[in-house]
Order: structure tokens, then C-alpha cells, then sequence
């Protein structure tokens, strides 16, 4: 009987009505010798009632009209690779906040499992071939982030305690507009009712969280991207500078293939790479611009410039 995976691939080819194909052309698409495209032709004719046609004058197949909606195969319609890649993709989302504990999650993930041992795909040996490697991330309160994605497509305020990056607190309410994954870590934008902006918090340093019956306050969508997504970086808001970057030939063709910011422009001149990124907050872009160092040299602006000649300095003082 042909496999599962060779059904599937077929009735996909079959489904787009545009072409007819010959067994030597269903081989080459397929990977799979012309022996075994007839029997899953036969299968997909006999056991499935696929509407198959065959022309004799150009030995070819094709799907014919039906009379009610077009024809699928029954179940789940995934070849054995979709399924590993479902299961990785599951995975990953177990990886971004271990212990969770989801029960949907996890019965999604029961039914990709026996769908994939029918199709004869070990999910054991996803662990042992396919590694996720976190060096910086920080771990967040489950029941810190269950609150915040809660109020968030609930759409109402949080109160929130919050740690600053200098162990400062402060108690707040927030309108959450966004969760997002950068780096490793989560963050969450939001409206700051204390202080009237736009701000970004990192979801480690809420110390506590819980929705109010206060409905969240609303943006346009265009309002959040330029707010949020219109620089380099995390930090966001503020006045929008230009970063003039010259990168050396140690680090000009890694850095012509990193995707920066979608206003970047780039070009080379010579063996460098030269490089106009817009920010709005430094403190990013001036750790980046240091793991280059010494194959970076920032024409502009000059406030960029001194920032990183004083982290530079500090750093040689201290290691003297």
C-alpha cells in the first residue's frame, strides 16, 4: 500500500487543477519511483474516491470537476515533514515559558504525537537532533505572564510593581498593547497611565501583576509601529537620530547580511560596509556597535561617538 506522505503529495499536486502530470513527472516531483506513483494512484482512485482522470492520449492524470466542494482527503492533511515541524514549533513555544503547563498546548501536542507515530516519525529524536540554546534569557513568573496575556486580549489595565534597571520600584497602571519576544526575553508594550507615553516593560522585572476592571486604553495600529517599530531596537519613542556606521572587513560581511531595521540602508564601498540605521534610544545600539569593536567606526551622531569611546575607556580602566 503507498504511504501516507505519497497520497498527500499527490492529491496536493492534483488539487491545483492547473496541470496534468505524467508518471515520469509525478517520479521527479515526488522523489519515489514510477512503481510506486501507480499504486498510490491506484489507492488514491480505489480507497479514497479521489475524482482521478486518465488520458490516454497524453498519458497523463489529472483531477476532474466535481459536482459539491473541491476534494479532500480525510484527516488531518499533513505529510510526516509538516508534522515534525508542527512538533518543533510546539516545542519552541514549550521552550519560550518552560512550565507553562498549557492543557491545550499539550493536547495538541498528544495528537501531533500519534499522528506522527502512525506516519512512523520518532519525536523522541527531535530533543537529541534539534537544539534551542538560550545564554541571556531570564525567567518570568508564570503567573506574572498568565496576567499579562490575560488583560491583554481581554483588552483592560494591569497594576503592575515594577523593577527598573537600577533595582528602582514603582506601582503603576498600564494599558498592554503587545507582547513581544526579543533576545530572549519577553517584553510588553503598553500605555503608562503614571507617565502619560508609550513605554516598553520587561515581563522579568514585574515583580506583580493583575487585571483591573478598567478597560485598556486604545491605539491605532499604524500609532503602536511608528511608536514602537519606526528604529533599532527595543527601546523605542523619543527623537529619531541616523547611526552613520562604518564597519572594517573583520566584520563588514556579517554585518552586510544581518537584517538591522527594515529603514536601514546599507552599501559597500571598497572591502567596508557603510550602514545608516535610525535609533531612538542608544543604549542598544551602543552594546551592539561594542562586540564589533574594533571593526566599527561610528561617523555619527557625535553623541553615539562619545558614548562609545566612554564605555570603551571605562572598560580599559578597569581592566588595567
Amino acid at each position: 500500500m503507498a504511504s501516507s506522505d505519497l497520497i498527500q503529495r499527490l492529491h496536493r499536486l492534483f488539487s491545483d487543477q492547473k496541470s496534468s502530470y505524467n508518471i515520469m513527472t509525478l517520479a521527479a516531483e515526488t522523489g519515489v519511483g514510477p512503481a510506486e506513483i501507480q499504486g498510490a494512484l491506484h489507492t488514491l482512485k480505489s480507497e479514497y474516491s479521489a475524482p482521478l482522470e486518465y488520458d490516454a492520449e497524453s498519458r497523463s492524470y489529472r483531477y476532474g470537476p466535481t459536482t459539491e466542494t473541491s476534494f479532500e482527503l480525510p484527516g488531518l492533511q499533513l505529510t510526516a515533514t509538516e508534522l515534525r515541524g508542527l512538533a518543533i514549533v510546539l516545542n519552541i513555544l514549550n521552550d519560550l515559558n518552560p512550565g507553562q503547563g498549557s492543557g491545550e498546548l499539550n493536547r495538541i501536542h498528544e495528537q501531533v504525537s500519534r499522528l506522527t507515530e502512525e506516519r512512523g516519525v520518532d519525536l523522541s529524536e527531535l530533543t537529541q537532533r534539534i537544539r534551542i540554546l538560550s545564554a541571556t534569557r531570564r525567567p518570568v513568573n508564570q503567573n506574572i505572564y498568565r496576567q499579562v496575556s490575560d488583560a491583554l486580549f481581554a483588552r483592560k489595565q494591569l497594576h503592575i510593581h515594577y523593577a527598573a534597571s537600577d533595582q528602582s520600584l514603582s506601582e503603576r497602571n498600564v494599558s498592554p498593547q503587545t507582547l513581544v519576544y526579543y533576545r530572549d526575553h519577553w517584553y510588553l508594550d503598553a500605555w503608562c497611565h503614571k507617565r502619560q507615553q508609550l513605554r516598553t516593560f520587561m515581563l522579568s522585572r514585574i515583580n506583580s501583576a493583575y487585571q483591573t476592571n478598567e478597560g485598556a486604553k486604545e491605539f491605532e495600529q499604524q500609532t503602536l509601529n511608528d511608536h514602537f517599530h519606526n528604529s533599532y531596537g527595543i527601546f523605542s519613542g523619543g527623537e529619531q537620530l541616523i547611526a552613520e556606521l562604518t564597519f572594517l572587513p573583520g566584520a563588514a560581511h556579517l554585518v552586510a547580511q544581518q537584517q538591522w531595521h527594515p529603514e536601514a540602508q546599507g552599501q559597500w564601498k571598497g572591502d567596508e560596509y557603510h550602514l545608516n540605521l535610525p535609533y531612538n534610544d542608544e543604549r542598544e545600539l551602543l552594546r551592539d556597535m561594542l562586540s564589533y569593536a574594533p571593526n566599527v567606526i561610528i561617523n555619527e551622531p557625535e553623541s553615539l561617538k562619545a558614548a562609545y569611546r566612554t564605555r570603551l575607556q571605562e572598560a580599559l580602566n578597569r581592566n588595567l
